[in-house]
């Protein structure tokens, strides 16, 4: 962790989690948010709402998009659960939309709450273990999207793999 560090800005919005990217949408930020959302869900809220704003960030990579990816559907299976982004940027809808996910997500525009905490992404350049399989389960999630994702992510699938078998 070092002082390029992304920070995440972390309040309730609507009675749900609040997680504002603030310029980072990326495998540097995924571990950190997907604690928060873990942490969030596991305390069964009723319903289940999880707001991402990516206000400050001009496009996301493959992993932040494919784990954006299973959170979505891990909402949908819950009652009631609601996740949407907020403060999507022509850029960053047009990252989504590459990826073929654009159209699979809730856009609104929703103000960020008066209150937040931050919070530091404690990732670096050099993933762990548990990085890895993070970013492992995005990209294969990418690549279930059809055959254009297939192409393009199969390859980093095979290397995270590679990389998880053989440190």
């Amino acid at each position: 962790m070092g002082a390029d560090s992304p920070e995440i800005a972390v309040g309730t919005v609507r009675g749900g989690l609040y997680v504002g990217l603030l310029e980072r949408a990326t495998q540097r930020t995924c571990p950190t948010a997907n604690q928060l959302a873990d942490d969030y869900l596991s305390s069964r809220p009723q319903p289940p709402i999880i707001v991402l704003d990516l206000s400050g960030c001009e496009w996301v990579d493959s992993t932040f998009a494919g784990w954006l990816l299973g959170l979505s559907k891990r909402m949908s299976r819950m009652p009631n659960g609601q996740m949407c982004v907020a403060g999507c940027g022509e850029r960053c809808h047009a990252s989504l939309d590459r990826m073929g996910l654009a159209d699979l997500f809730q856009f609104e525009q929703i103000e960020a709450p008066s209150e937040t905490q931050m919070i530091r992404c404690t990732t670096s350049d050099q993933p762990d273990k548990e990085e890895l399989k993070l970013m492992l389960a995005a990209h294969e999630a990418l690549v279930q999207l059809g055959p254009e994702n297939a192409r393009i992510f199969a390859p980093i699938v095979a290397t995270l793999r590679n990389q998880l078998e053989n440190p």
